[in-house]
């Protein structure tokens, strides 16, 4: 086996369908079949099932993608630290981040001050949900992971709260609440909810469920997404409303609108995690900055 037909299996049963994994690998369809057919052979096992209308994983498949995702993943985090080591650099942080953060100004402001102080750092930035970074953090995988709490606690990771910041709710442009420029949350709650996908109790999804249930309702009809964007998205399409940070407001999509909360307590916050086993001069300067700006 190598890295092509690895790469290949994890797309292929991200999208389970031979075109658009094609496509996403750049590469032609019977290419990918034949990286598929190599692997399978190289295994001894059969990892998809496919007629000419679907492509599903079999057991075999199923339990073998984790573990070909944390392969892919350790070789990356391998070929970064070799160029970081051509370059000359001293030191690195590996920082993952779920994808609603990167517009908070408070996490800007804080690696762009770090960057400053520490140039010789080399400091990798990777955008993985909340279940990948907490694998990643226990695995020696990642060095800080920026999350949306709630998180599960683990004993073997550090936490800091970073930003908190109001929850606004994204409306097509025609719904009538934006007649107004604030609005209980309760007066959308027969609107379906596009909420994000994130494990029970845990992030800005479960943050959206506390706000609705504390205004007095639970959606009749969620609909869950990817990611914000993906639920801003669908938001624009008259497909239902939904609940970002503050920090979205910069997001200038078409056919949307923004209203703020009666509901001072609806809120997301950021929290930043790292091992509590972590050493090295890098990583603790990191922490320090951290501890300095949001405390």
């Amino acid at each position: 086996m190598d890295i092509k037909q690895l790469q290949s299996f994890l797309t292929l049963a991200e999208e389970l369908h031979f075109g658009r994994a094609a496509r996403r690998l750049n590469i032609a369809q019977p290419a990918l079949s034949l990286h598929i057919k190599a692997l399978e052979q190289s295994l001894g096992l059969a990892l998809f099932a496919r007629d000419r209308r679907s492509v599903t994983l079999t057991y075999e498949g199923e339990r073998l993608t984790q573990e070909v995702r944390a392969v892919l993943c350790a070789l990356k985090q391998l070929q970064s630290c070799a160029q970081g080591l051509r370059r000359g650099y001293r030191g690195r942080i590996r920082i993952g981040y779920v994808g609603s953060s990167i517009l908070d100004p408070g996490i800007t402001m804080l690696i762009n001050h770090y960057r400053k102080k520490n140039p010789q750092v080399d400091i990798t930035i990777e955008e993985h949900c909340v279940n990948e970074q907490i694998t990643l953090l226990l695995g020696d995988g990642l060095d800080i992971g920026i999350l949306r709490a709630p998180i599960p606690h683990y004993d073997e990771l550090h936490s800091l709260n970073a930003t908190t910041r109001p929850l606004v709710a994204v409306l097509p442009r025609s719904h009538p609440a934006l007649a107004g420029r604030r609005i209980s949350l309760k007066a959308l709650a027969d609107e379906p909810f596009l909420i994000q996908k994130d494990p029970p109790g845990v992030g800005l999804g479960w943050s959206a469920l506390t706000a609705c249930e504390r205004a007095g309702f639970v959606p009749r009809d969620i609909r869950f997404t990817r990611d914000v964007s993906s639920a801003m998205g669908l938001v624009s399409m008259g497909m239902g409303v939904t609940l970002v940070p503050e920090t979205q407001l910069s997001a200038m999509l078409a056919d949307i609108g923004y209203c703020l909360l009666d509901d001072p307590q609806a809120t997301t916050t950021l929290q930043m995690c790292w091992p509590r086993r972590a050493v090295g001069t890098p990583l603790l300067r990191f922490v320090q900055d951290a501890r300095e700006l949001f405390c």
